[in-house]
């Protein structure tokens, strides 16, 4: 928007022609009116955060992206009459070569999830382990909540979409050695439960 506001600037041959061209909304509507548009436009074109034409487009997307090669992603539609929590999890190909190549991946795994990204204040949690040149990312999942059954689904959800190689050869079904976590009973508890032979830290 400030880049078109510059540009009537810089088209205007004299300070009378730029005010009228400022001062006409239909070559210079202001913030509000394009923001509508635009809100107007993601429901047209996606429908609402939470309609069932979202998690269709979602989706086309999930699938799109399982038939580019870059990796592998497996989505949970939510749906509150049933009790199902959103969740969508993703395993890059960078991910599956950290999975693969780093011995660490094997052996420390830690768990960090943030929120408050936007509206519908969905939660994004990071699985990664952490090397000579630093931290490195293993996996992730957004979910509608941070409950501990939510996470549990997330993570047996996650190991779906592993191979069997990863954790440096352990597999999805062990899984690394040890887990640090926030101070969160529901990570530590839903990681003893998908993974029961790791030992969890603070």
């Amino acid at each position: 928007m400030y880049d078109y506001e510059d540009t009537l600037y810089l088209s205007a041959m004299d300070e009378q022609e730029l005010l009228v061209l400022l001062a006409d909304w239909m070559t210079n509507p202001n913030y509000d009116y394009i923001a509508k548009l635009f809100h107007k436009y993601c429901e047209m074109a996606l429908g609402d955060r939470n309609g069932t034409s979202m998690f269709k487009r979602l989706e086309e997307v999930v699938n799109d992206y399982n038939n580019s090669g870059h990796g592998k992603a497996i989505l949970q539609e939510y749906d509150s009459r049933m009790g199902k929590a959103f969740i969508l999890c993703v395993v890059t190909n960078l991910m599956n070569q950290v999975h693969e190549r780093v011995l660490q991946s094997g052996e420390l795994c830690y768990m960090d999830a943030s929120a408050s990204f936007e509206l519908l204040n969905t939660s994004i949690t990071l699985l990664y382990t952490s090397c000579m040149v630093g931290a490195l990312p293993l996996g992730l999942f957004i979910t509608s909540d941070e409950s501990e059954i939510t996470l549990e689904k997330a993570l047996n959800l996650l190991k779906t979409i592993l191979s069997q190689h990863d954790f440096f050869g352990r597999g999805p079904q062990v899984g690394p050695k040890v887990f640090l976590t926030d101070d969160s009973s529901a990570e530590r508890n839903a990681l003893k439960l998908c993974w029961p032979e790791g030992k969890d830290s603070l």
